[in-house]
């Protein structure tokens, strides 16, 4: 996977995040509001949900699950900017990508902030890392055949 590829789609991953956050955060907002009403109704009346309550909690879960996928996404990136400066002689950059990445990833389940860790890590290499992808790797490459040298001269 290139360089771009892998940025085209964290930038996609990130793009999908936001609009799932967004979708998810407007309609919860709104959910709140209108829940005023279904509890109030609830108490007196045995009022059954209407379809406004039901289509924001399905706009909720959407969002939820474009959240999930814009992670998903960005987790494909990473794993693909791993392999790429796998490629690579030097494995400072793929050192750096894999067991910070680990650290973010368990640093979320610990406390949370392993988000900001791993997204920072990814737009370090986005802007100033490498394309594996740009160099042909030492074991791939082929060394130049140098025609055979012979004692007598031809003529």
């Amino acid at each position: 996977m290139t360089k771009r590829t892998i940025t085209m789609l964290w930038l996609i991953g990130v793009g999908v995040m936001i609009v799932g956050g967004l979708l998810a955060l407007f309609c919860s907002l709104a959910l709140a509001s209108h829940i005023g009403a279904f509890t109030a109704n609830y108490r007196y009346n045995n009022y059954v949900p209407d379809s406004t309550f039901w289509a924001l909690v399905s706009f909720i879960v959407l969002g939820g699950i474009a959240i999930l996928g814009g992670i998903v996404t960005q987790f494909v990136a990473w794993i693909g900017a791993v392999i790429n400066t796998n490629r690579l002689v030097d494995k400072t950059w793929f050192n750096v990508l894999l067991w910070c990445g680990v650290a973010g990833i368990v640093l979320n389940f610990v406390g949370g902030f392993g988000a900001l860790l791993g997204w920072g890590l990814m737009i370090v290499y986005l802007i100033g890392g490498p394309d594996g992808m740009a160099v042909e790797p030492m074991m791939l490459r082929t060394t130049p055949v140098e025609p055979p040298r012979t004692l007598a001269p031809t003529g």
